[in-house]
């Protein structure tokens, strides 16, 4: 009856002007019931889905009618909000020992779309779900705050700290297979919770959450509006990644520090500022925005002040953009690209097949005695620093729109991508001219609802979605 009745839902608006088109919302709705899974679905469905040419106006409505089709629990409000589980009814089985933390700002009210800024906590293999409260409480409060409440408290923005993965054997818990889908069914939890702004969804965090912070931002570039690292670290990096990602960075001088004389502990340098100056070396040398406070302070971030005072006015101005002009798509991306898992989507790119050949990464590379508690102060200045250069098995895809229809795309160890494609991105009208690797092609292009459903199914969200799509194959290199 549950089916039934959603799908009733879908009809009702509209019905006028949808009169000759039920049946194309009723397919959408099917497909999306299969999970995309075409041997679940008739043949008279795909049909429908098919059909080539749909009128972009059309589509557009439907994929609202779509959108706004989605569960929802929004509820007037504001304040802390401790230790939540998962509600929303597809994520509450998947999630049953993770919490969430929010601050509501008292100026939040269900019919204005707010910003969304994910925290992610700091800690190890054994922190506990609750320590995430932190984040989100008023250092009047609660001595352990990380003192960032006040600085959002008249911001249009939710302040979410949800649990890490939990995985006793590592202290990068944000980093672990599967973090990607954790922290995407946050973004969709906070919607189920909450009027969202898909389009102002910023991801951060602190030590352990920093080194997730490098780690998850260019995985899920597309999904965010801008990342942010307070006291993190990074393994390996293509900065390339971060094209039309915007990234805040704070760090401490002092954030790492050798064990006194007396045997006072010092901290070792597994967050030096090191990772940090090379980040925005190397971004300033690509020309990528980005923000950088380094400050007089140690590890902690609490007393980082002027840091969350600009972090608070930075995350006012940028807005996600699916229909990016340029858009760079790497496979795989992240903390460890030798051994992360796939990451074939980018906005407006899909990588399918990569081929066997490398390309180059930059790495942190550390002389000495590794970094590791109860060190010795001798030990601690024995380590030094730099940058180097690793290749790994992946590919590139670097795409602009230029003028005209037309669209340059360089690649580096690819064999065959994707190129999602949307009105407000070329005239559907009109061939589409591609240029790869300067070799020419030209594409007649059609709107499908099957196209527009396979561009949902990637990231599951309906403020990244694409109606026609060229598929194209690179020429070995060889």
């Amino acid at each position: 009856m549950k089916s039934v009745l959603v799908l009733m839902s879908l009809m009702l608006p509209w019905q006028s002007v949808w009169a000759d088109d039920t049946d194309l919302l009723a397919a959408c709705q099917r497909y999306l019931v299969a999970g995309g899974n075409p041997d679940l679905l008739t043949r008279e469905t795909m049909e429908v889905l098919d059909t080539p040419d749909r009128d972009p106006v059309v589509v557009n409505k439907i994929i609202d009618r779509l959108s706004r089709s989605e569960p929802v629990d929004r509820q007037a409000v504001t304040g802390v909000m401790a230790n939540q589980s998962f509600r929303h009814p597809d994520l509450m089985d998947r999630h049953t020992g993770d919490l969430l933390h929010f601050y509501v700002p008292q100026s939040y009210k269900p019919s204005q779309p707010f910003g969304l800024v994910i925290f992610m906590h700091g800690g190890g293999g054994q922190t506990p779900p609750e320590h995430a409260l932190h984040i989100v409480t008023h250092p009047d409060d609660d001595p352990q705050s990380i003192g960032l409440q006040p600085y959002l408290a008249d911001r249009p923005f939710i302040l979410a700290a949800p649990s890490a993965p939990v995985n006793k054997n590592t202290g990068a818990r944000w980093n672990v297979q599967g973090a990607d889908e954790s922290i995407a069914d946050v973004i969709r939890e906070c919607r189920f919770r909450f009027n969202i702004d898909g389009d102002r969804v910023f991801l951060g965090g602190y030590s352990m959450g920093g080194f997730g912070a490098y780690h998850l931002c260019q995985r899920l570039s597309d999904q965010l509006a801008g990342g942010f690292v307070f006291s993190g670290a990074w393994k390996t990096m293509r900065w390339q990644a971060w094209t039309g990602l915007p990234l805040f960075l704070r760090h401490g001088v002092y954030d790492a520090a050798p064990a006194k004389q007396n045997e006072t502990a010092g901290r070792p340098r597994f967050t030096d500022v090191f990772y940090a100056r090379a980040a925005t070396q190397r971004l300033s040398e690509l020309g990528l925005p980005h923000e950088y406070v380094e400050d007089e302070g140690n590890h902690a971030i609490r007393g980082a002040k002027v840091a969350m005072s600009r972090f608070a006015d930075w995350i006012v101005t940028p807005r996600r953009d699916p229909f990016a002009k340029r858009v760079v798509a790497i496979s795989p991306r992240g903390w460890n690209a030798d051994s992360d898992a796939p990451s074939p989507h980018c906005r407006w790119i899909t990588i399918h097949k990569s081929g066997d050949g490398t390309i180059e990464f930059d790495q942190v590379q550390i002389t000495g005695p590794r970094p590791a508690f109860g060190e010795s102060s001798e030990d601690f200045h024995k380590q030094s620093f730099h940058l180097s250069r690793r290749a790994v098995k992946a590919g590139l895809v670097d795409a602009r729109i230029a003028s005209d229809n037309h669209l340059v795309v360089e690649t580096q160890n690819v064999r065959r991508f994707s190129v999602w494609l949307h009105p407000a991105m070329v005239d559907f009208s009109r061939p589409v001219n591609v240029s790869v690797n300067g070799q020419q092609s030209q594409h007649r292009i059609d709107c499908r609802l099957s196209t527009v459903l396979e561009s949902y199914q990637r990231r599951k969200d309906w403020g990244l979605i694409y109606q026609a799509k060229v598929t194209l194959t690179v020429p070995s290199e060889e």
